[in-house]
């Protein structure tokens, strides 16, 4: 029985399955778990017959549908609604494990966290990207956990992230006087012309522009 099911689960993955046989395979499995996941990635597989499925899956199972691009678009874009429902039901443990394997495509409907480990754990994922960082800085709501966990990255080296969180009226000035070196001439001097700028990060721009002079090869 073990390997009929092997050989279903490839056929499902790599074969050629017409609709007519994936309806098939369905009723003959409905109280298969993971026959039933593996239909509900199917591209082929009917949205109707796979929402009720993506209500059953668990959260891991859930991430592999939505990171599975042969999936379905809507049966995707279901699987992160249902996740992002349970979501705040999830334990730290659990979400520790979940953010380090999230595509980015779920990570930008949690940009909203809190808790600094977590959104270290998204941070240092391998499916973060500058947009998702810059979305972090962006956002609304109270943003020192975002710096806590963003200042022991290498993200605020890239200049889009320096530039937001020049941007960012409530950055700290440490991650501030930590972004200046990244920044063009212009954000340099915008900053530095701002009055709300603290004293410190206009000395330390100052720093920066010496620094930069003195360093430019004599002609």
């Amino acid at each position: 029985m073990m390997s009929d099911e092997l050989d279903l689960l490839r056929k499902l993955h790599f074969g050629s399955v017409s609709e007519d046989e994936l309806m098939d395979i369905f009723h003959r499995y409905r109280d298969n778990y993971r026959v039933l996941m593996h239909l509900a990635m199917h591209p082929k597989f009917p949205d109707n017959f796979a929402l009720n499925i993506i209500s059953r899956l668990n959260a891991v199972d859930l991430i592999r549908v939505i990171k599975n691009n042969r999936t379905n678009p809507f049966t995707r874009k279901k699987a992160e609604l249902e996740f992002q429902q349970k979501y705040n039901k999830f334990p730290l443990g659990e979400k520790l494990a979940y953010m380090k394997i999230a595509p980015y495509s779920l990570m930008v409907h949690l940009i909203e966290e809190n808790d600094k480990r977590v959104v270290a754990a998204m941070l240092n994922g391998p499916y973060c990207t500058e947009d998702l960082v810059v979305r972090f800085i962006n956002r609304q709501t109270p943003r020192s956990s975002v710096y806590e966990a963003l200042v022991e990255t290498e993200w605020y080296k890239r200049p889009s992230i320096a530039e937001a969180i020049a941007h960012d009226t409530e950055a700290p000035i440490r991650m501030l006087i930590m972004t200046l070196p990244f920044l063009n001439r212009h954000s340099l001097r915008k900053l530095y012309e701002n009055e709300a700028t603290h004293e410190i990060v206009k000395k330390r721009i100052i720093d920066v522009e010496t620094l930069r002079a003195t360093s430019l090869p004599n002609v």
